[in-house]
C-alpha cells in the first residue's frame, strides 16, 4: 500500500451491521538468536484503532491510515466488534505512504514565495544557465546534437514520463520529495536540450569519383546499330562484355560513385555527424569525424541543389571511406587487463569485479530498496553504471584520396572554358560594335556620294538647257513657257524627216 486511505467493503443483513473497530498494528520484522537459534518477531509495534459503521446490505467504508513516508512497515489488520475480533477477517500488508501525498507546511503568502524561490526560481535560474553552457562546451566537441526533431524529443519525453509515472509512480515521488530542488533542475535538462537544437545548419557535401575502368563505349552511330563487341575500357574483348541496348540513342555509358555526406561547419573544422544519440555520446567522449579539405587543389562550390560542396576523389581509389564516431562493447572490468600476460591470481580478481559489475542493476535494486524504498531507482543506477563500463567510444574518421586537378579533362578544364567564354564572349561584342561603325561609315560615304552625284548631273542639265531645274509648277490654266523660242504652231502639219531611199532617220 502506497495510500493512505483503505476502503472496506461490506455486506452485512440484520444483526452483523453496526458499528465495528478496525484495528492495525504496524511493525518491522527483526530477528534475534534465542537458545543458540534465529528467531523472528515483530520490533517497533505501533497499534491504530478506527471506528467503521457497516450499514444494512452492500456498502464501502474509508478508513484513513497512519503515514509512513520515511520507510516502510509490516501492516496487519483485523475487525473487532465489542472487543471479539471477527473470523476471517483479517488482512497483512505492506505500507509506505507516497510522498506526492504529503503536504507542505505553507500559511503564509511569504512563506509560499520562499518555498517556490526556494525550490523552483533559483535552481531554475541556475540550472538554465548551466544548461546551455554545457549545451555550448557539447557542441564544440560533437558538432550537433542527435539531430532528432523536437517532435520527436516531446513525443520521447511523454513516452519515458508516462512509463516513469505508471511503472514506478512511488518512486518518482519519493525521488521528487527528498530532492525538492528537482524540480527547479529538470529546466536545465530542457535548457540543454534546447541548447543542442541550436547549432549550425547541416549542410551536405558530395563526394564524386569517375569510374573509369568501368565504363562502356557503345560506339553507337547515328544510324542506331551498337558494336555487339563493346567493351570497358581498358579490358579485353570477352563473350560477357557483349551488350544490346535496343532502341537506344546514346554512344557511351558512364558510371561514377556521388555518396552524400551530413556535414556542420564548427570551430574546430567540419564534422560529419551521424544521425542518433548513440554517435552523439560517442562523438562527446571520443573524436568526431572531421573532413580535411587541405589537400585538394580544385574547390568546387554548388551554387543550387542538395549538395553545398563537390570533391572529386581519386578515380583509381576506393572512393570516401567514412566511418561514424561509434560505441563499442567491451566486457566491463576484463578489457583492463591482458589474458595473455596476466597471472592466475590476478585473472581471478578481474574476473569477481567482472561478475559484479554484470550484477549491477541487482545490487542497485537491493541497495536501492534497503536505503530509501526505492529499488526500480536503484537497479536503473545499476544499469547506467555497467552501460558506462561495457561502452566505449570509438572516434570517426573520413579518409579519401583527391583526384589530381586535371584528372577529368571535362571538368579540369571548365575553368579554362569559362574564361575563353567570358573572353570570347568580350570579343563578339567588340566585333559587332566595329562592324556597326564600319557599317555606319559605309552608309554615311554613299550618302554623300549620292548628294553630290546629284548635284554634279543636276548642273550639267542646267548648263545644258541654258536655264535653273528650279522652277516651281504653275497651274494648268496658264501656258507652260518655251524653251527658249517662240510657241509652235499647233495648226502646222506634222512633218518627219525621211530619207531619200524612204527609210527612217536613226
Amino acid at each position: 500500500m502506497n495510500g493512505d486511505i483503505l476502503t472496506l467493503y461490506s455486506n452485512a443483513y440484520g444483526e452483523a451491521a453496526g458499528e465495528y473497530e478496525f484495528v492495525v498494528v504496524y511493525w518491522q520484522p527483526e530477528s534475534t538468536e534465542v537458545g543458540g537459534s534465529t528467531r523472528e518477531y515483530a520490533a517497533n509495534q505501533t497499534v491504530q484503532r478506527i471506528g467503521v459503521n457497516f450499514a444494512q446490505g452492500y456498502s464501502t467504508s474509508d478508513v484513513e491510515l497512519q503515514s509512513h513516508y520515511d520507510k516502510q512497515v509490516e501492516a496487519t489488520a483485523w475487525l473487532e466488534r465489542d472487543g471479539e475480533r471477527v473470523t476471517g477477517a483479517t488482512w497483512r500488508f505492506e505500507h509506505a505512504s507516497a510522498p506526492a501525498s504529503q503536504q507542505v507546511q505553507i500559511d503564509t503568502l511569504a512563506e509560499a514565495w520562499t518555498y517556490v524561490f526556494r525550490v523552483a526560481i533559483l535552481p531554475g535560474v541556475a540550472a538554465v544557465v548551466l544548461g546551455l553552457s554545457l549545451a555550448k562546451v557539447t557542441l564544440k566537441r560533437t558538432g550537433t546534437g542527435p539531430r532528432y526533431g523536437k517532435g520527436a524529443w516531446v513525443f520521447l519525453g511523454l513516452l519515458g514520463g508516462g512509463l516513469a509515472l505508471s511503472a514506478a509512480y512511488y518512486e518518482v515521488a519519493v525521488v521528487i520529495a527528498n530532492l525538492d530542488i528537482l524540480m527547479g533542475l529538470s529546466l536545465g535538462v530542457i535548457a540543454y536540450g534546447g541548447g543542442l537544437q541550436i547549432h549550425s545548419d547541416v549542410e551536405y557535401v558530395g563526394f564524386e569519383r569517375k569510374e573509369l575502368t568501368s565504363a562502356i563505349a557503345l560506339r553507337q552511330g547515328r544510324d542506331g546499330e551498337s558494336d555487339p563487341e563493346a567493351v570497358p575500357d581498358g579490358g579485353a574483348s570477352e563473350v560477357t562484355d557483349s551488350i544490346e541496348i535496343p532502341e537506344s540513342n546514346y554512344h557511351d555509358e558512364l558510371y561514377e560513385d556521388l555518396p552524400r555526406l551530413p556535414m556542420v561547419r564548427g570551430e574546430e573544422g567540419r564534422y560529419i555527424p551521424k544521425k542518433g544519440i548513440g554517435p552523439f555520446l560517442a562523438r562527446f567522449f571520443s573524436d568526431a569525424a572531421r573532413l580535411d579539405l587541405s589537400s585538394l587543389t580544385t574547390r568546387v562550390r554548388v551554387n543550387t541543389g542538395c549538395i553545398s560542396e563537390k570533391v572529386y576523389v581519386h578515380p583509381d581509389s576506393e572512393g570516401v571511406k567514412h566511418t561514424a564516431a561509434h560505441l563499442a562493447r567491451r566486457m566491463p572490468v576484463w578489457w583492463r587487463i591482458d589474458p595473455e600476460t596476466t597471472e592466475r591470481g590476478e585473472k581471478l580478481l578481474y574476473g569477481a569485479l567482472t561478475l559484479g559489475a554484470l550484477a549491477l542493476p541487482i545490487i542497485g535494486w537491493k541497495v536501492g530498496g534497503v536505503v530509501a524504498n526505492v529499488p526500480t531507482v536503484g537497479a536503473a543506477l545499476g544499469a547506467v553504471a555497467l552501460a558506462v563500463e561495457s561502452l566505449e567510444a570509438q572516434p570517426g574518421s573520413v579518409d579519401f584520396t583527391p583526384a589530381p586537378r586535371h584528372d577529368v579533362t571535362a571538368d579540369a578544364s571548365l575553368t579554362i572554358l569559362q574564361q575563353e567564354h567570358a573572353d570570347a564572349k568580350t570579343l563578339e561584342e567588340y566585333e559587332e560594335i566595329a562592324w556597326s561603325e564600319r557599317t555606319t561609315t559605309a552608309l554615311e560615304a554613299r550618302e554623300v556620294q549620292g548628294r553630290q552625284d546629284k548635284t554634279v548631273t543636276r548642273r550639267l542639265n542646267e548648263e545644258a538647257l541654258g536655264m535653273g531645274l528650279d522652277v516651281e509648277a504653275r497651274p494648268d490654266s496658264e501656258s507652260e513657257p518655251t524653251l527658249g523660242g517662240p510657241e509652235p504652231d499647233t495648226n502646222e502639219s506634222d512633218t518627219s524627216d525621211v530619207r531619200a531611199d524612204g527609210g527612217d532617220n536613226e
